[in-house]
């Protein structure tokens, strides 16, 4: 596997489990401009930028349960159901970069295809720093199906509180926007 292969020292397996630790930080840059930007916009852009950070926790929260669940994984050779001590387990930093790639859809076209390049760029780090593909595709699942969820659930409720606020003195945190 290449995974396996880099592990030992290849500066590229180091170069990936530092992006892997500090990745994130482009994601929380995305929804801070995802936030300024649309202040200047109609509520209901407001509430999904309002959203998608707290879709991005609500993503890691479902996603921690889901790892301690017991699994079993089919073996290759006889169709046989495997126990094995190596859970597979849906990857946190996955997770976090699909729920931030899917609210920030949610905002904008723009917003939201820029987070798509940044998650490649940490699925593709995340394989390279050893992660199993299976983990990170499930994280990815977990990390776009939550937030989409919840922003439907939440969508009505949250346009208009951000419609009240633009009503008050707290109306520079949720802009003066566009009439809806």
């Amino acid at each position: 596997m290449l995974s396996e292969h880099l592990a030992s020292g290849h500066w590229l397996h180091t170069a990936a489990a530092g992006y892997v630790t500090a990745g994130l930080a482009p994601f929380a840059i995305l929804l801070g401009a995802a936030w300024w930007t649309a202040r200047r916009d109609r509520a209901i852009v407001m509430a999904a930028a309002l959203w998608a950070p707290v879709g991005v926790i609500a993503a890691v929260v479902v996603n921690q349960p889901i790892e301690q669940m017991p699994t079993a994984r089919w073996t290759a050779f006889h169709g046989l159901v495997v126990h094995s001590a190596d859970l597979p387990a849906p990857s946190d930093h996955a997770a976090v970069a699909a729920a931030t790639a899917a609210g920030l859809f949610l905002v904008g076209r723009r917003f939201g295809l820029i987070a798509t390049a940044v998650w490649a760029v940490m699925a593709l780090a995340l394989l390279l720093a050893g992660a199993d593909p299976e983990d990170i595709a499930t994280g990815t699942i977990v990390g776009v199906t939550v937030p989409l969820i919840g922003f439907v659930l939440v969508e009505g409720p949250l346009r208009r509180f951000v419609a009240r606020v633009r009503r008050t003195r707290f109306r520079s945190l949720a802009g003066t926007g566009k009439a809806s």
